[in-house]
């Protein structure tokens, strides 16, 4: 187990940085569902098999097909090359900064009580991860998910009108 968290580490990691180092945007949307496996392989090793199930069908399948439809539309490589503004380069240190800032204090954090949910890892093994993430979605996140669902169609139809032109 511990062999398979390492792989998948240096498969995402590898293929984070890919996107970003890459200059055709559409290898780098190869790498960017590359990096969406890995982490779908993170969620099988935490005995998450729906999360890691979505993950493939939202992100590797919709959210990267999307990417590149969007590449494809826009033609992007006729781009030569990015402008580089000062306020990018200091927009793109903040956010360095604060990120930085993030994982020193989840470091620092590490030692502390953490909160558990309701369930113990007994009841998740006899219901299921589906059934309890079922049950919340159509009970108490019922507003959320007919909200999310109504926002995703909306947003097909605009592609759909933005594509048609």
């Amino acid at each position: 187990m511990e062999a398979l968290f390492y792989i998948f580490s240096v498969i995402a990691i590898v293929s984070a940085l890919m996107v970003i180092l890459v200059k055709n945007p559409l290898t780098s949307a190869l790498y960017i569902i590359l990096c969406f496996f890995a982490l779908a392989g993170f969620y099988i090793l935490l005995n998450m098999q729906f999360l890691a199930a979505m993950q493939i069908m939202v992100y590797a399948g919709a959210i990267a097909v999307i990417i590149v439809l969007v590449i494809m539309l826009l033609n992007l490589a006729k781009i030569k090359g990015a402008i580089k503004d000062f306020h990018q380069i200091v927009i793109s240190i903040i956010a360095i900064g604060l990120l930085a800032l993030e994982v020193i204090l989840y470091l620092n954090a590490a030692g502390e009580k953490k909160p558990t949910g309701i369930y113990t890892n007994a009841v998740i093994n006899k219901i299921g991860n589906t059934q309890i993430i079922g049950e919340f979605l159509f009970t108490k996140y019922v507003f959320p998910f007919e909200v999310a669902s109504i926002l995703l169609l909306v947003a097909v139809i605009g592609a759909y009108i933005f594509a048609k032109k």
